[in-house]
């Protein structure tokens, strides 16, 4: 089955598609802005404050599979999705393009999300912090709540609501993301196929203290420290230190090329590096994090920025259910 359009977008190239929109192809803007648990910030009050105009927002901790002891999980049945479709009124006709408030940080979890879906076309806004630099036009009105667009919306969703297809999204999700079993069995070399963890390169996206043990997780009681063969990519590194947007093509291959991701010697472009990768590590690549949402801010860089035709697969759970759930032998400390 097709893949979604997925890709990133500047606040000018965000207003000219803007200025395209009409009632049969809307271009509907979704503040994913979500903060870490140990931050005081409410998500959906500084959207209220201040959003870009007609935004949408979207909540991480909403659409998720309540099954799961884990933030955050991505659901497995697309009724879930479907619901998130009717209550922020959208239809698989939109362009969606998602940001949020810190720049790049929660929004390609969202972007990744409506992708993984299906949804046709979508945006990942890089990003919010140059919208306002551009002085683009910024809502800080409380968002209205209209009894003829609430009904609107829910007479469209009564006579088309959106129906996503569950095998698509199976597909996706088989292609895209990797669970802890799977994981497990990687780490153990236990696959029947003979391959084990070495033919992945498996990134983790947390800071460095968190990757080897010296400081605490987020969430209490959760131990820190690694996956034995991971490698530490913290995801800010792929982001300039102004404004969190995401750093060109050549910088990131030099960041990749400095934690010995790329080996070789190149001849300045960084393509025969890449090729290296691809030689090192053929089954592709594994991203995670502490919940796998800035995982996929390295999914994004690999993809949109390097444009690397390579596999990525999200592991979800990432190191919070990693740590909960692997034999002690498997969280490994560097203190």
């Amino acid at each position: 089955m097709s893949r979604s359009f997925l890709t990133t977008i500047t606040p000018s190239a965000y207003r000219a598609l803007l200025s395209t929109s009409n009632p049969s192809k809307r271009v509907i803007a979704i503040d994913a802005t979500w903060y870490m648990p140990n931050n005081p910030k409410n998500a959906k009050q500084e959207f209220i404050k201040e959003r870009i105009p007609n935004s949408k927002f979207f909540d991480l901790d909403k659409y998720i599979d309540p099954t799961s002891p884990y933030p955050h999980m991505l659901p497995s049945n697309i009724s879930i999705m479907e619901q998130a479709y009717k209550d922020l009124q959208l239809n698989l006709n939109d362009s969606i393009v998602v940001y949020d408030k810190l720049g790049i940080f929660s929004s390609p979890r969202a972007a990744w999300t409506f992708s993984l879906f299906g949804h046709p076309k979508v945006y990942l806004l890089d990003n919010y912090l140059n919208y306002k630099q551009s002085e683009y036009p910024i809502d800080g009105n409380p968002p209205p709540i209209e009894e003829e667009e609430q009904n609107k919306g829910e007479i469209e969703n009564l006579v088309n609501p959106v129906k996503l297809d569950q095998d698509q999204f199976n597909e996706n999700y088989k292609q895209q993301v990797i669970e802890y079993e799977e994981l497990l069995d990687l780490v153990t070399k236990k696959k029947n196929n003979g391959y084990g963890l070495k033919d992945y390169l498996l990134l983790d996206a947390r800071s460095l203290d968190r990757f080897i043990g010296k400081a605490n997780e987020p969430r209490p009681g959760l131990s820190s420290g690694h996956i034995p063969g991971a490698i530490n990519l913290p995801f800010n590194t792929l982001l300039t230190g102004n404004n969190n947007q995401f750093k060109n093509k050549q910088e990131i291959l030099e960041i990749f090329h400095e934690k010995n991701i790329l080996n070789g010697n190149g001849d300045g472009n960084g393509d025969d590096k890449i090729e290296n990768l691809l030689t090192n590590y053929p089954k592709g690549i594994i991203v995670m994090c502490g919940t796998g949402v800035t995982a996929v801010i390295l999914k994004f860089g690999i993809e949109c920025i390097l444009k690397l035709n390579v596999p990525v697969r999200v592991y979800d759970g990432s190191w919070t259910e990693w740590a909960s759930r692997a034999p002690s032998e498997y969280i490994q400390k560097d203190i």
